[in-house]
């Protein structure tokens, strides 16, 4: 049959075609939609399953006594680091310009970064035990082939995480589980206020910036939000002060935040500091309890604050 306008025949063609594209429309869009949603839900399901690797914290713990000893035998001050990345080479973020790094450094003509090869750094002596001074240096994702570690006082201010409580759960409980078994934060105070991870050493707003304030030992203070008003500004306030020794992470996302990182269930989180890393690779230190919930442990208040 020859298509016509002026036939009824072709406007019954017609619109059962267009009834055949629709319906198959409403079939392989949806099809699309839950493959790309069950791809990026992915993470959350096997995340927790994988375990950490002993060598990658002896390799971190390596990284950075070697920093330290390698200033120390030159006689020169470290200015601090903000962040480092670990891999074939090794580059980090220094808190304060410097062009005058000791060997085997290399710095670039701002002297805002320091670079070393690994084959390099792991020739210089060590010398005595963990560095205090990373004490709360923490790797918080990953990048190709490296890692990527952030001394969290060195933000100088709260590190604020947004997205799905699932995802947030996952990432803050990775990253408070390294401060209670990295050899290099053994020394590391964790205080929480209203129980986000449940691991460290639960207290009041007033208590925890009572500590902040005396900044006795180096510490890190996990929050599941900002606390409001007053006590946030001043938190926020001793965190910026210089030489200060702890460190602040909320679960929750504020305008008080310094940094503000957006995690993804699908194992990235991305900012503008760090760009984007993939949390999942970083593993689990303890055992996971199979009856916890798979949303997390992100308080419904927190939950609230995305």
């Amino acid at each position: 049959m020859t298509w016509s306008f002026l036939t009824p025949e072709s406007h019954l063609l017609l619109t059962m075609s267009v009834v055949v594209l629709l319906g198959a429309l409403a079939v392989v869009v949806p099809t699309i939609v839950a493959l790309r949603r069950r791809t990026s839900t992915d993470a959350l399901v096997w995340a927790d399953q994988v375990r950490r690797d002993p060598a990658a914290a002896w390799a971190v713990d390596r990284v950075l006594r070697g920093i330290e000893a390698s200033c120390a035998g030159a006689g020169v001050l470290f200015p601090g680091a903000v962040r480092i990345s670990i891999g074939h080479t090794v580059r980090i973020d220094v808190a304060s310009p410097t062009i005058a790094p000791p060997a085997p450094w290399t710095a670039t003509p701002d002297g805002r970064t320091w670079s070393a090869p690994m084959w390099a750094l792991q020739a210089v002596p060590l010398v005595g035990g963990a560095p205090v001074e990373f004490a709360t240096a923490v790797p918080v994702g990953t990048r190709e082939d490296e890692t990527v570690v952030v001394d969290l006082r060195r933000v100088r201010g709260i590190v604020a995480l947004r997205g799905e409580g699932a995802a947030r759960a996952a990432l803050l409980v990775r990253v408070v589980e390294q401060f209670t078994t990295a050899p290099w934060a053994a020394g590391t105070t964790v205080l929480e206020v209203g129980s986000p991870v449940g691991v460290g050493t639960a207290v009041t707003v007033h208590e925890a910036i009572a500590a902040v304030t005396a900044d006795a030992t180096p510490g890190l203070l996990v929050v599941s939000r900002v606390p409001a008003g007053a006590d946030g500004r001043e938190l926020a306030r001793l965190l910026e002060r210089p030489g200060g020794r702890w460190a602040c992470i909320a679960a929750a996302p504020d305008p008080l935040a310094r940094w503000t990182i957006a995690v993804r269930r699908d194992g990235t989180h991305v900012s503008d500091e760090l760009g984007t890393l993939q949390w999942a690779a970083l593993g689990r230190s303890v055992p996971v309890d199979p009856a916890a919930p798979v949303d997390g442990q992100v308080p419904a208040d927190a939950r609230e604050q995305a």
